[in-house]
């Protein structure tokens, strides 16, 4: 099935954000950073973004968007072709019971109203961990001029480029996630990937997921205060010098080879 990752959230401590926000290596090297405010016809929420070529991080403060809390996190995929998420929709509900939410995000502009994308997920995204998918919609991609791919496809690279997303920087893509769930989230989050078509192994107590090139791995805790715990950003291909930046009490970047590796919540685990 035509799934792919598209990007991830992280709300981080006030302190922590600001001195990602703040440096100097970020916002000149590493990738193109923006703070944005982001309006839809029914809610609204700010985060800072750091854009690489094929994906993105978001973070957020508490009550960047509606609810959020320290620590809470979340995984967004996307549909590479119409009509994707319906074929999802019907095989969540052929598996399980309970409802899942879904809707259309519809986008508010400068000038007027765009619909923006389909989103399909199993709970709702005030929870501490969500996971979901996203068709974008074709009046979106038509108003800011968004090509599809040869094949007809979703084009994460062109939706970015769009978005004035620098060449010139390090940050490529996202090549694995590494999160720390209680049994329900991970449970949930399973059944998501499955029927993505995720391939799954376990060794120990941690469990692997992989797709396509992206890989989620996934260790189960009782009561984890960051969701999140690793992002791991390929760079542009060449062989970086290894460096190591520390943000605040909850973020650190390493860099060196061909990655830079995110590491959210308590450096002192």
């Amino acid at each position: 099935m035509g799934i792919e990752f598209n990007h991830l959230y992280v709300t981080l401590d006030t302190e922590t954000l600001e001195s990602i926000a703040k440096s100097e290596f970020i916002s000149q090297e590493f990738c193109t950073i923006s703070r944005d405010t982001v309006e839809t016809d029914k809610e609204s929420w700010a985060g800072t973004y750091l854009r690489g070529k094929h994906s993105y991080l978001e973070l957020f403060a508490p009550g960047g968007a509606e609810g959020f809390r320290e620590g809470f996190s979340g995984i967004g995929f996307n549909s590479k072709q119409a009509g994707q998420i319906d074929i999802v929709d019907e095989k969540l509900k052929s598996l399980v019971a309970q409802k899942t939410f879904s809707g259309l995000q519809v986008r508010q502009t400068e000038d007027r109203k765009v619909p923006w994308f389909h989103y399909l997920a199993l709970k709702s995204e005030t929870e501490p961990f969500n996971a979901w998918l996203m068709e974008f919609h074709q009046d979106y991609l038509d108003y800011k001029n968004i090509k599809l791919t040869s094949a007809g496809c979703f084009d994460r690279a062109a939706y970015l480029k769009n978005l004035a997303t620098s060449e010139t920087s390090l940050f490529d893509d996202i090549s694995e996630v590494h999160l720390e769930l209680t049994l329900a989230e991970h449970e949930e989050l399973a059944l998501l990937l499955q029927v993505f078509g995720y391939d799954s192994s376990c060794v120990g107590d941690i469990t692997t997921y992989r797709s396509d090139g992206f890989t989620l791995q996934v260790s189960q805790k009782v009561a984890p205060s960051y969701r999140i715990r690793k992002v791991f950003c390929t760079m542009k291909a060449q062989a970086h010098q290894e460096r190591k930046f520390t943000f605040g009490d909850n973020a650190q970047l390493n860099v060196g080879g061909e990655l830079a590796i995110w590491q959210f919540g308590s450096l002192k685990q």
